[in-house]
């Protein structure tokens, strides 16, 4: 069953609503996730016209565990990253740390070398700007600030080949039969930046659904995908039977809302519950409204499954 999705702009309005001491900051953002999104279907389309697409599929290696794009090679897609750099740029220099950067970042995505694109694509899905050291002292950057301009950039363009290489009308290939067991992406290999709880499906056989509840969902925020996933496992360390995961949420006026958190390894995940919802929210959008739990969620010395600019704290 397709749910229809609402806009960043709507999403961030939305919660805006409700929880306005959030406005200033989620408006700040609105434009570039807005930028991001229209990027992602431009480049789509580019994709498209030059037949390039993510490799096929193949339900052997994805039983295994093995993500679409590990140990795979990309074709030569530098035009794409100086497009989507040079896009962005305007929308990457309202962020603080981008204020005097964020052009000359774009010209560092231009002209990039292969080896030059995996290894940014790599530092993004991996959550690790270690490995973009050597790029960011070439250009004299922080690597933690190339990072957060490539979070964008190789973001975006991911998306685009998702996009391009999948009907977004069909199940996920990565979903038929249960296919896909693991808590990071099928696509890309990156952890989760938040959940979502479908609508209610009535199936007692289905291992995926638990007390009448509807199909928890894990959304990667590197490539845009999403994938089925067991409502009471945790993504970084596994299937408990022991239910080790517990729910970090506001005693009232949820909206829904709720950080889903191990009490084995202490990561946590957004959670968002739409079975009361008319359309899935914009989930980055929903991911950045959720401040809030991430701050008390830092309190507590819980991990987020995957560190975004939203709750990486000092």
């Amino acid at each position: 069953m397709q749910v229809s999705r609402q806009s960043a702009t709507e999403t961030l309005n939305q919660i805006a609503a409700f929880r306005p001491a959030l406005k200033t900051i989620l408006d700040a953002f609105a434009p570039l996730l807005e930028a991001q999104d229209a990027l992602a279907q431009e480049l789509c389309q580019d994709l498209k016209t030059a037949q390039i697409s993510l490799p096929a599929c193949q339900a052997s290696r994805l039983s295994l565990g093995v993500s679409l794009l590990s140990d795979q090679d990309l074709p030569d897609l530098a035009e794409s990253y100086a497009k989507a750099a040079h896009a962005l740029a305007p929308h990457l220099e309202k962020i603080p740390a981008l204020s005097q950067l964020a052009t000359p970042l774009a010209e560092v995505f231009t002209g990039l070398s292969l080896a030059d694109q995996k290894t940014l694509r790599e530092a993004v899905c991996s959550n690790s700007p270690k490995l973009l050291t050597d790029l960011a002292k070439k250009h004299n950057l922080d690597p933690l600030v190339l990072n957060l301009a490539a979070s964008f950039v190789v973001s975006a363009l991911l998306r685009g080949l998702c996009q391009a290489s999948f009907d977004p009308s069909a199940e996920n290939p990565w979903d038929s039969n249960n296919t896909w067991q693991q808590g990071y992406c099928p696509v890309c290999g990156s952890y989760p930046i938040i959940a979502w709880l479908d609508k209610p499906v009535i199936d007692e056989r289905n291992t995926y659904l638990h007390e009448g509840g509807g199909r928890k969902h894990l959304y990667c925020g590197v490539c845009g995908s999403d994938w089925r996933f067991l409502r009471l496992a945790c993504p970084s360390c596994g299937v408990s039977a022991n239910r080790k995961i517990e729910i970090l949420a506001e005693e009232s006026n949820t909206h829904g809302e709720a950080l889903d958190w191990c009490s084995q390894c202490r990561s946590y995940c957004p959670t968002v519950d739409i079975r009361e919802r008319i359309s899935l929210p914009h989930l980055e959008a929903q991911a950045l409204g959720m401040l809030h739990l991430e701050l008390v969620a830092h309190e507590k010395k819980l991990k987020p499954l995957r560190a975004s600019f939203w709750n990486t704290f000092a």
